[in-house]
């Protein structure tokens, strides 16, 4: 196992506790809703409804879905379904697409990680040369900022013997295309692409890590609008995706203490062409004044770093551990 804190590994263990060790019901077969009472059934869960919420919970996990609405939370972080809860007869259900590539794999990684350990991980720092990225009211670049964070994790995840290369090194602007091709040439294992974000409200804050959309979905910042429903070239990782996204928002949260803005899905064109697991991850927002500040800070810098690499390995060691 990697050297890693005794609160970073239990993180990852309970995910397990409460599903592996009892006999589950089987998965539903045929694409449609899986009820709310299955999932407690399935992860032996009491349900109850707090409000505007349908609540599961054993003494390992919890699970909490906001009724018509995408929201959700596993274990007190957001990710966001394809598919709003809806009410079917008397009862609550989510769409298989969302069990099948979002919750059951975050609970029951065991079930969906095997294959070979991945060996190595290609850093990818966004934007870069003449492509600032998004640009704070104090003038910081997230170019620079997301350059320095990869630095740190390269160096947290090198420092546990862990394999690393990155699409850019220095002021340099590869192309998307460029970024996922380096990505094949190199045969990564994982593919994780370093951002800050930007919008026009200077409100608006927190962090977020993307993963791809499912097939026939909608992405997260575009439900209801048509739009790319098409199958991607990483979609044959959708359940690794969400355990990596997982973990890393999840740590990332834990290390950054900002707003949590979810687990989210997107065809961001670098994680949808990678030939591995992927996530996009945003660590904050540069337009915003007060996260301008921190991303400018060594210690916030460092902090996200160590969340980010937290989060990978956390990935590989519950990969580890199902490959025994």
């Amino acid at each position: 196992m990697y050297r890693i804190t005794r609160k970073l590994f239990l993180s990852q263990i309970v995910l397990l506790a409460g599903c592996r060790s009892k006999t589950v019901e089987a998965q539903p077969s045929s694409e449609g809703p899986v009820s709310m009472a299955y999932l407690a059934r399935l992860y032996s869960m009491r349900m109850t409804t707090e409000g505007k919420k349908v609540v599961l919970r054993n003494k390992w996990n919890s699970i909490e879905i906001e009724t018509d609405s995408r929201r959700a939370w596993v274990n007190g972080t957001m990710i966001w379904l394809h598919h709003p809860c809806r009410k079917d007869g008397r009862g609550w259900v989510i769409q298989e697409v969302d069990f099948k590539k979002g919750i059951d794999p975050i609970l029951r990684s065991y079930a969906y990680l095997a294959g070979r350990m991945p060996r190595l991980v290609v850093l990818d720092p966004g934007h870069g040369g003449s492509d600032t990225g998004a640009i704070g009211p104090s003038k910081l670049y997230e170019k620079n900022v997301v350059l320095d964070i990869s630095r740190r994790v390269q160096a947290h995840l090198e420092s546990q013997k862990i394999a690393v290369r990155t699409t850019r090194s220095g002021d340099s602007f590869p192309s998307l295309q460029q970024r996922s091709d380096y990505a094949y040439k190199v045969s990564a294992d994982l593919f994780i692409s370093i951002h800050a974000d930007g919008a026009g409200d200077p409100s608006a804050s927190g962090v977020e890590t993307f993963i791809t959309t499912a097939a026939g979905c909608d992405s997260s910042n575009h439900y209801g609008q048509s739009g790319d429903k098409t199958e991607q070239r990483n979609n044959q990782y959708d359940a690794a995706n969400a355990v990596l996204g997982f973990s890393i928002q999840s740590n990332l949260l834990r290390n950054a203490k900002r707003s949590d803005r979810g687990l989210r899905r997107a065809r961001f064109s670098v994680i949808k062409n990678a030939p591995c697991p992927a996530a996009l991850v945003e660590c904050g927002f540069v337009t915003n004044p007060a996260e301008e500040s921190l991303l400018n800070s060594a210690d916030y810098r460092e902090a996200v770093a160590r969340g980010i690499s937290n989060g990978i390995i956390g990935y590989l060691t519950m990969v580890k551990r199902t490959r025994r």
